[in-house]
Formats: structure tokens, C-alpha cells, sequence
């Protein structure tokens, strides 16, 4: 964006001075060709001039939208001081929240790949013939495990 600012100021001095000659200038010829030059002149300028606005447009959208991002990724640091991953099975283990009490099988439990990348994703129950299993809706690996364990 920078760049762009000194070649648009030189294109128009150039401009100023085309423009001061054209005052000097009694043949026709001479002054249409001065006039033809002073505008392409004024148009690089205008096309240097819009290119830095572009830029600086694009940077504001950057900046903005790492603003969003740092706000979004502050939330999340607060809301996951709320949970704790803990071992609910042997070998298994999810993320509940810090103030739960009570049984870990009603306890309300989020996959453990989803929330270490920033999202909560619920786990489901379902019951397989020896076996419980947690599922996540996003297609992360089941966790499959024989009982529930005590938590203190």
C-alpha cells in the first residue's frame, strides 16, 4: 500500500508540471500532445491511488478478521476452564464439565479431538453387547469401553 503512495505523488507532480507547461504552450499540435500526457499522467495516478485503496481495503478485512479470531479464540479459553478431560472407562476418556456430580454415565460428555480443536461436540451413548460406546457426530473415532468408573 505504502509503495503505491510515492509513484501516485510523482505521477501528479509530473501532472503539475505537463499542466504548467500547457500555459506556455501557443502551438495547437504542441498543447493536444502536452493535454494527452498530462491525462495519462492523472490516470496512473488515479490507477496508483485506487491500487493503495484496494490494499489498505484488504488489509482492514485481514485485521478484522484476526480481531474476530482472537475474540473467538479468548471465549473459548474461558469456556474451556469450565470442563476437564477425565477418564470415564478404562482407556476412556472425554471432557465434562468441572462443577458435575453425580454418575458419569448421565453426565453430559464432549469428544475430546473436537474440543482440543475448539469445538464442543456432544457424545452419544448407545449400548453394544458387552460393551458402551460414545459417539461423535463428527465422525471422530467411537470410544468403546466395558464399564464406568469412579470418578473422586
Amino acid at each position: 500500500m505504502i509503495e503505491h503512495l510515492p509513484q501516485a505523488l510523482s505521477s501528479l507532480s509530473a501532472a503539475l508540471n505537463i499542466g504548467k507547461s500547457l500555459v506556455d504552450i501557443s502551438d495547437m499540435a504542441k498543447r493536444q500532445e502536452a493535454l494527452i500526457q498530462f491525462n495519462s499522467v492523472i490516470i496512473d495516478a488515479q490507477s496508483k491511488i485506487m491500487a493503495s485503496q484496494s490494499e489498505k481495503t484488504a488489509l482492514t478485512a485481514k485485521v478484522d478478521e484476526l480481531e474476530k479470531e482472537c475474540v473467538r479464540l479468548k471465549d473459548w479459553k474461558a469456556e474451556r476452564e469450565k470442563y476437564t478431560r477425565k477418564e470415564i472407562g478404562p482407556g476412556a476418556f472425554v471432557y465434562i464439565a468441572n462443577d458435575y456430580m453425580g454418575n458419569l454415565r448421565s453426565a453430559h460428555k464432549y469428544c475430546c479431538d473436537c474440543f482440543d480443536s475448539y469445538k464442543k461436540s456432544t457424545l452419544q451413548q448407545s449400548k453394544t453387547e458387552t460393551n458402551i460406546k460414545l459417539s461423535c457426530h463428527n465422525r471422530c473415532p467411537d470410544i468403546v469401553f466395558h464399564h464406568y468408573i469412579d470418578v473422586t
